[in-house]
């Protein structure tokens, strides 16, 4: 590049100006800004998960005497005080028939003499919250008890809310007997519960799978409740009972598979939305008078359900618990991970025969919670790879189930992990992300440009929303600026941004939903220039020149919009005319305009415009869990994306046709979150720039 041409770039790289006048009535954020997801469900009242005690495995058939009884022990024993806060009221509790000649709810008289109200006053005077049950469906005295269905959504819900419960549970047992579609009927409950008057738990329970051996279809199944529950609840079922009532021998295994489909899509997981693998089931005598899963077993249950960020629910009667299995369910290091505020869920990061290591990021820097879990019948020796996890340096070793420190170590650890059993970990050391650490305190992904190897800049959202700018000039990575934003001085989400000779073109999403341009050229930032649309996530852009370039963005239906330089919006629409997840990827080849998105099963698909118009929309498949990046290198079109594992993965399309996924190992499992920002290296290399999880932007050549 001649000097000349540098001595712009760098005053490109370096100039700045003051953030825009505020804006009136700008809108209030939401849950995914352009992390690819949706704006989540929010009730207010779970933003971390969940915890206390549900009574279909613990004691049958309720009554007010059961409840209360376990009440009282829950208080007693320092349960209540650990979290354990919700007695849950399961099926069985309603009157038959359930309603009176007015249509309202009515609980069994014999069983619940002093009423509900008076119950649930009581429960609330001793600390503790109050839960109840209903069904889908409409009661039809066979296959559930109280249902909600034919036309009661909303009178139940305000009855709910009328008796001050704090908690439901809605099942799909007459759901399904009645060939219900779960999503429809959830989102229906769903709106009728925040019509109700009164903040309420909603967990959604559709527990039906293939083992059921009951007609079903696939939109019917427990397995797929993670591509609508997010939107719709606090918490969704993700397989069938982890048990059934009567306890019974060889339920390890039926823990291990509720714990397996509970870790397919953990990026569904966040802060009041959970996936939820069922009840904890502690010590349950069989008729056998053995325990259905032993004292190891059962914590290593808990364990995992707390690594994974799971709502807690204990489904055994405590009162039968020895006191050493009280004091593990109390471990306040253990609760503490389940309840660390990021609500990220775990992630297995190693596995080997029988055994596996998950990792858990949470809120305190460079701080991971680590399980050595053993399936097997004998005692093992495992070795969590602290790079695999993340970190670097000496790392500190706390032993959560002891509640003892371990000392340091550099490089890995090694425990021995008893039969069924798991060694809990917390890990503190210095946060590991490939490439260059520029710094910053971000709230959303970055945006790349670059000139040349020594010519750059990053773009991201600053934890108070404003714009930030941070550029490499001559070599050298100078400090960060501020370049504000068009509405309120701040953006939503992530830029977009490109560099042609002496310029630079940045796109943006306002805080009032609008998309929005600023060129740097002739030495200098123009102002902000409006290109309209309603979006609902991030910009991405298909950018061949400054006068040459492809806009798109997630429009208020979920679809996917566009507009170039000159024409207005118009909608390409989405896979299967379904909302997708966060905002799509774009760049533009010789071969045509691509343009890729996140669905709701969290795979890819992507759409080509030739010179004969747009393709159909095709699956690249994969499980992902953040927003697709496209960048053009040498011709070629590269897709990054953040997998189900939080590492990063890509896929290229060359020489016309697209490629099969590879793992990026550099990145670790979470060293970055949400999208990546991308831009063309030399002879077919990309630059990219990931927000980590220590909200510092890392830059690397690949």
């Amino acid at each position: 590049m001649p000097r000349s041409l540098l001595t712009v770039v760098a005053i490109a790289l370096t100039l700045v100006v003051a953030p825009a006048a505020a804006a009136a009535g700008a809108p209030i954020e939401h849950a995914g800004l352009d992390q690819g997801a949706p704006t989540y469900y929010d009730s207010g009242v779970a933003s971390t998960p969940y915890m206390g005690w549900n009574t279909y495995f613990a004691v049958g058939a309720a009554s007010e005497e059961k409840v209360t009884g376990v009440a009282d022990f829950l208080v007693a024993s320092g349960l209540a005080n650990a979290g354990y806060d919700i007695v849950w009221i399961d099926g069985g509790w309603n009157a038959n028939p359930p309603r009176d000649g007015g249509g309202k709810l009515v609980p069994d008289p014999a069983r619940f003499p002093s009423g509900f109200t008076a119950l649930v006053d009581s429960l609330h005077s001793k600390g503790l919250r109050a839960g109840i049950y209903t069904d889908a469906g409409a009661w039809d005295g066979v296959n559930c008890a109280a249902g909600s269905g034919g036309g009661y959504y909303e009178a139940d819900a305000k009855q709910f809310a009328a008796w001050k419960f704090d908690a439901i549970k809605i099942d799909f047992l007459c759901g399904i007997a009645q060939n219900m579609d779960p999503a429809v009927a959830f989102t229906q409950f769903s709106a009728a519960v925040q019509k109700a008057g009164r903040p309420m738990i909603l967990n959604l329970c559709n527990p039906v799978t293939d083992e059921w051996g009951v007609p079903h279809g696939p939109h019917q199944v427990a397995g797929i409740a993670y591509t609508y529950g997010p939107r719709v609840g606090d918490s969704w079922r993700t397989s069938t009972d982890v048990a059934f009532g009567t306890p019974y021998e060889g339920i390890w295994r039926d823990m291990l598979r509720n714990m397996d489909r509970n870790a397919a899509h953990p990026g569904a997981q966040g802060p009041g939305h959970y996936n939820d693998p069922d009840y904890l089931i502690p010590m349950r005598k069989t008729e056998q008078g053995t325990y259905e899963l032993n004292e190891e077993e059962s914590t290593t249950q808990l364990v995992m359900w707390a690594v994974m960020g799971s709502p807690l629910i204990i489904g055994s009667d405590p009162r039968t618990l020895p006191p050493s299995m009280i004091d593990t369910l109390k471990n306040p290091e253990i609760i503490a991970v389940d309840q660390d505020p990021l609500a990220i869920q775990g992630v297995r990061i190693a596995s080997s025969g029988d055994t596996d290591v998950y990792s858990k990021v949470l809120s305190r820097d460079g701080e991971r919670a680590v399980v050595l879990l053993n399936r097997g019948e004998a005692p093992a020796q495992l070795t969590v790879n602290f790079a695999a996890a993340g970190l670097q340096g000496t790392v500190s070793v706390r032993d959560l189930r002891a509640r003892a420190d371990r000392g340091t170590a550099t490089g890995s650890y090694t425990a021995t992990v008893p039969a069924h059993g798991t060694a809990f970990l917390k890990l503190r050391g210095e946060t590991l992300v490939p490439g260059t650490d520029l710094g910053g305190d971000t709230s959303a992904s970055p945006a790349l440009v670059r000139f040349d190897d020594t010519n750059a800049a990053v773009f991201a959202r600053d934890a108070g929303g404003a714009l930030q700018q941070k550029s490499m000039v001559d070599g050298q990575w100078r400090e960060w600026a501020t370049l504000g934003g068009p509405t309120g001085g701040k953006v939503l989400g992530q830029p977009a941004a490109f560099a042609s000779p002496g310029r630079i073109d940045l796109f943006v999403r306002g805080t009032d939903n609008a998309a929005y341009q600023r060129t740097f050229t002739n030495n200098q930032w123009g102002g902000w220039t409006s290109l309209g649309g309603t979006l609902t996530d991030s910009v991405s852009v298909a950018f061949t020149g400054p006068d040459q370039w492809t806009l798109f963005g997630r429009g208020s239906d979920g679809r996917v919009w566009t507009r170039d330089r000159t024409s207005g919006w118009t909608s390409v629409g989405s896979p299967n005319n379904l909302p997708i997840y966060g905002r799509p990827g774009a760049a533009t080849v010789t071969a045509g305009t691509f343009v890729s998105v996140r669905t709701q099963d969290d795979a890819v698909w992507y759409r080509q415009k030739t010179g004969n118009g747009w393709s159909a929309w095709t699956s690249l498949g994969g499980v992902v869990s953040g927003s697709p990046t496209l960048v053009e290198s040498a011709d070629r079109v590269y897709l990054f994306v953040r997998g189900s594992d939080y590492t990063l993965w890509q896929q290229n399309y060359v020489d016309g046709a697209w490629g099969g996924w590879f793992k990026r190992d550099q990145y670790a499992s979470n060293s970055l979150v949400g999208a990546v920002g991308a831009a063309e290296g030399n002879d077919g290399a990309a630059w990219i720039a990931v927000r980590g999880p220590d909200n510092a932007v890392h830059q690397v050549a690949l």
